[in-house]
């Protein structure tokens, strides 16, 4: 979804690697849609959720080699919950575990302290921030992406 894209965006343009976690069919949508299928030197690894075998291969391979992992489908209504399985792919004490959809009860993990380590729930704002909506288009414009 539009979330996914626009971190792969954002991450491209700040020059880190990425892996992008969705249905194989549609690997092309989010190379195309990203932009990323334009541009040079980028280290984008997709991985295929729908394949079980590809999926646990991934998670073997990469327990605490993450600095961020940014969980746009956790919380998002659809029953899907990837807290525990993807959370030990995190560098211990120094990788961040950012999700961003949320019911009531992570929102009362949050008030109570009782988050899992690692883990983060940032409130957003509908106020305008020009800074930071500036430093974003500089980013974009500055590798390409559309």
């Amino acid at each position: 979804g539009g979330c996914g894209l626009a971190t792969i965006q954002l991450a491209v343009a700040m020059k880190a690697n990425v892996v992008g976690i969705c249905s194989g069919k549609n690997f092309d949508f989010v190379k195309g849609e990203s932009g990323i299928d334009q541009m040079e030197n980028v280290n984008l690894e997709l991985v295929d959720y729908t394949d079980d075998k590809a999926m646990s291969e991934f998670k073997e391979k990469n327990i605490g080699k993450f600095d961020c992992i940014y969980d746009t489908a956790t919380g998002s209504g659809h029953g899907e919950n990837y807290v525990s399985s993807m959370a030990k792919l995190l560098k211990d004490v120094t990788g961040e575990y950012v999700q961003i959809n949320g019911g009531i009860a992570t929102l009362m993990r949050y008030f109570t302290g009782t988050m899992k380590p690692q883990q983060n729930f940032f409130f957003t704002s509908d106020e305008d921030n020009q800074t930071d909506l500036v430093e974003i288009t500089r980013l974009l414009k500055s590798t390409g992406v559309k």
